[in-house]
């Protein structure tokens, strides 16, 4: 079976990738409107991290949602809703009150979390056989979404405005339409694949290993302020340098393009010489163009971001997989909690970076990621052996 051809593959991946486009543009958003509304980095830091924060928060409601009612509404509809809402966030941006920015955009993330849990399930369900491969690829076309998101973010509001997002929203109508009418599997028959995939495998029950997993939750939590909090300051960083939004888009765009691809070999480096040294090896990596790249400009500053985004994405997959081998038996609860958690803490992150860029500067506040980058990398190496190496690709 041919998964790209899988007219329900397709329709939760192209999906995957129009939302995420969304929510890596809405950084790049907030930054542009900062300009005309005065705000300042502790309001931009507020406004990313309550996105954040709402999207990850609400995706176990709308997973359990999903299982009892089905898939179809929840994903073509939470795609309409990020759209919409992001669509209604620039207009009442006109008012110049930070507050009529800020309900929509927190809003709009919702539908993310209604779109995301669902679509996963979906993309795994196409083949019983292949669900790691399919599994694989719609967290592909995800991150993809998020590179492309804020250099078509930058470059619309460059050259068109406010007026060119709105009718960026109106260009996923085809696709929120796509995703709508494909042929999505009825509640019971995902149970039923459900129950015969948990019948054809024996789980082996193991204590729950809570040290080690709260080793791990400091590691990504680690990780996420290194990554995300850097990434969601990134349009700032360089706004405040005199880059135009373009540009600032397009260096935030590379740096989710390089967690992409250095994310899908990562994976594979851990499976053949373990998942512990890769991610410690490249958290340690990542410090170096985490520290500089706040202290960058022109083409160095491209390089830097090209290393900080891939090193600090490399170990995303592979902290997921640890925590299904620390919670043997509940691999979909681990792997909710964990991204849950990931991007939670990256929200927490952004405030804390917002509010220390007021009172210090923004570019120290950034530098620190390169500490958390450096506590992830001896954090991994603390982590129990775990020898489920074929675990990285289902």
């Amino acid at each position: 079976m041919n998964i790209l051809r899988n007219r329900l593959f397709l329709a939760v991946a192209l999906g995957h990738t129009t939302i995420d486009i969304f929510n890596s543009a809405g950084p790049v958003l907030i930054v542009f409107l900062s300009v005309s509304m005065g705000l300042s980095n502790a309001q931009i830091g507020l406004a990313v991290s309550l996105y954040a924060l709402a999207g990850s928060i609400s995706q176990p409601v709308f997973g359990w949602l999903g299982d009892q009612y089905g898939h179809r509404w929840l994903a073509g509809l939470g795609l309409a809703w990020t759209a919409g809402f992001m669509v209604l966030a620039t207009v009442l941006a006109q008012s110049g009150d930070f507050l009529w920015l800020l309900i929509p955009f927190t809003l709009a993330s919702l539908g993310s979390g209604a779109f995301h849990p669902v679509a996963v399930t979906s993309a795994g369900a196409v083949s019983i056989k292949r669900v790691a491969t399919a599994t694989a690829l719609f967290f592909l076309f995800g991150q993809m979404g998020l590179a492309a998101g804020p250099l078509i973010g930058g470059i619309v509001l460059d050259y068109v405005g406010i007026k060119g997002l709105q009718l960026l929203a109106l260009g996923a109508l085809p696709i929120i339409l796509f995703v709508l009418t494909a042929p999505y599997l009825p509640p019971a028959r995902r149970a039923a694949r459900k129950a015969a995939a948990t019948v054809a495998k024996t789980v082996v029950a193991q204590k729950t290993a809570w040290g080690a997993i709260s080793v791990l939750a400091l590691l990504a939590a680690a990780r996420s302020w290194a990554q995300l909090g850097t990434i969601n300051f990134v349009p700032k960083l360089f706004q405040d340098k005199g880059w135009d939004p373009a540009a600032y888009g397009a260096i935030t765009g590379v740096m989710w393009f390089a967690s992409a691809i250095l994310g899908v070999l990562a994976g594979q480096a851990a499976d053949r010489w373990g998942r512990r040294k890769v991610m410690s090896i490249a958290m340690f990596a990542a410090a170096i163009p985490l520290f500089f790249l706040p202290l960058s400009d022109g083409w160095l500053a491209f390089v830097l971001a090209l290393l900080a985004g891939g090193l600090t994405g490399a170990p995303h997959s592979i902290i997921v997989v640890v925590s299904q081998s620390l919670l043997p038996g509940r691999k979909a609860m681990a792997s909710g909690l964990t991204l849950g958690f990931i991007f939670g803490t990256g929200a927490a992150a952004s405030l804390s970076i917002g509010w220390l860029a007021d009172t210090r500067s923004l570019p120290v506040a950034m530098q620190l990621g390169a500490g958390a980058a450096l506590l992830s990398a001896l954090l991994a190496l603390v982590l129990p052996q775990t020898r489920e190496a074929a675990d990285l690709r289902t």
